[in-house]
């Protein structure tokens, strides 16, 4: 079944109780399976109201029909309770079988209770109708059958219960009264049964929808994360063979590297990158793929692969980095690859969008945490600006062909509380603006990359 036909039966309704072929198999199957479940507790109630019941007969019947009842409670009626127990707690038989059997349980459940009420009757004691009402009560209401099943069995009950007040000689106007409250009751359990099936039935069709809507989302997910992960690839490919290009080529005359025309090229393929980069980051966080591998991390390596990937960026910005080398002996716990991102992130921003020719970087030690910073000595922040920085596609004032989507500072705050840290923006007395990361600090007897190691940038942290 899909969700067209779930929403038409919806609609078409299902006042008889039945569905489509294809869902009402489906339907009867996890009915009789919850119908199982059910038997467990009922059966087990039901086994000890007999044997409750088998005691009282003792204490309250005369002892000549005590016997007998107690015979019939104990060798009929509480056996077949009995095997209704130990058949619910089985793998076998089937689901659909023991829904039968366990209608059968209750046919002769009742069945009992008739024949007690008709040996009282011959040996002239006045054993109330009353157990028949709650016996009918039982199976429409504790046993939860089906509406059909549980209507058919109540309306043999009730006439086989007919039979025996004529066989016992009761007195006709006695009987049809009798008759008349069994009816009411019968009348009043069918009732309560067809609607407890039909929201049942309604419930079922709800949860069939969700389960597919579920099934929707994880396979649209699924196919997200697919194209993200070749999309990621497959973009930047192009970007790194036309950047290797651009190295290999000559620049014809003056200063090798110089050439404006190739600097130009490089620094738009360093801002695609980014732009990717952002993008991708962005979806693996939506997607949940990301995965940080929290580790005891120095400074040193990321504080020079911060350098190393903003060297020429800065360059060509004629903005100073001031990277504070000797804060690189502490050590947070954090995942190196986000870490260096985050940083990335924070120094780009700044150069981009605080107006300033010099950013700093560098860390100090708050205790159990590491405060990372990175100030300026731009403009500030706008006031109006400062409560909305972190939230998605915001951006600062800057330069205008500067390309972003406003999702840096977003992609820094989600990192950050990936790696069980904190991040926020203060404003420096001397003006700009000091963005900071306070992460957890980790022994620095732990050991760590190698003087001469560099963390790799990108995410690539994915679930799975």
């Amino acid at each position: 079944m899909n969700t067209e036909q779930l929403r038409h039966q919806q609609a078409t309704g299902f006042p008889r109780l039945r569905f489509a072929p294809d869902l009402e198999q489906s339907y009867r199957k996890t009915r009789a399976s919850l119908v199982r479940q059910r038997a467990r507790p009922v059966s087990i109630v039901g086994l000890i109201l007999f044997l409750i019941y088998a005691a009282m007969d003792v204490l309250t019947l005369p002892a000549e029909l005590a016997r007998v009842t107690v015979s019939i409670r104990l060798a009929i009626t509480c056996p077949v309770i009995a095997i209704v127990v130990w058949l619910a707690f089985r793998p076998a038989p089937s689901d659909r079988t023991f829904e039968r059997l366990y209608t059968l349980a209750y046919f002769l459940g009742g069945l009992s209770v008739i024949a007690i009420i008709g040996v009282a009757r011959h040996m002239a004691f006045p054993l109330p109708y009353e157990g028949m009402i709650l016996m009918l009560m039982f199976g429409y209401f504790a046993m939860g059958l089906p509406f059909i099943s549980a209507s058919m069995v109540s309306l043999a009950l009730v006439f086989s219960y007919f039979m025996t007040e004529l066989w016992s000689g009761m007195p006709s106007p006695v009987i049809m009264s009798n008759l008349f409250f069994l009816m009411t009751a019968n009348i009043i359990g069918m009732v309560g049964a067809w609607t407890s099936e039909y929201r049942h039935r309604a419930h079922f069709l709800d949860r069939q929808l969700l389960d597919l809507m579920h099934q929707a989302a994880r396979d649209e997910s699924r196919r997200k994360t697919e194209l993200i992960t070749a999309a990621s690839h497959d973009l930047r490919q192009p970007l790194n063979v036309i950047d290797i290009t651009l190295e290999s080529l000559s620049p014809g005359s003056g200063e090798p590297g110089k050439n404006p025309v190739t600097t130009q090229l490089k620094d738009t393929i360093r801002h695609l990158r980014r732009l990717l980069g952002t993008v991708f980051d962005s979806a693996r966080l939506n997607e949940g793929m990301i995965r940080p591998d929290i580790q005891p991390t120095p400074l040193a390596p990321i504080f020079r692969g911060v350098g190393d990937l903003m060297t020429d960026s800065m360059g060509i910005r004629k903005i100073d980095l001031l990277i504070d080398h000797d804060s690189g002996n502490l050590k947070v716990l954090a995942d190196p690859g986000l870490l260096l991102r985050v940083l990335q992130n924070l120094v780009f921003n700044a150069a981009e969008h605080s107006g300033g020719t010099r950013v700093r970087l560098g860390a100090s030690r708050q205790g159990q945490h590491v405060l990372l910073t990175v100030s300026d000595n731009g403009a500030g922040l706008s006031p109006d600006l400062k409560d909305d920085l972190f939230s998605p596609y915001v951006r600062g004032p800057g330069r205008s062909d500067c390309p972003g989507l406003g999702l840096g500072l977003t992609i820094v705050r989600e990192f950050s509380a990936l790696m069980q840290g904190t991040c926020g923006v203060a404003t420096e007395r001397s003006g700009g603006s000091a963005f900071w990361v306070r992460l957890p600090a980790a022994a620095t007897a732990n050991p760590g990359p190698g003087q001469g190691s560099r963390i790799q940038s990108g995410c690539e942290h994915q679930a799975g």
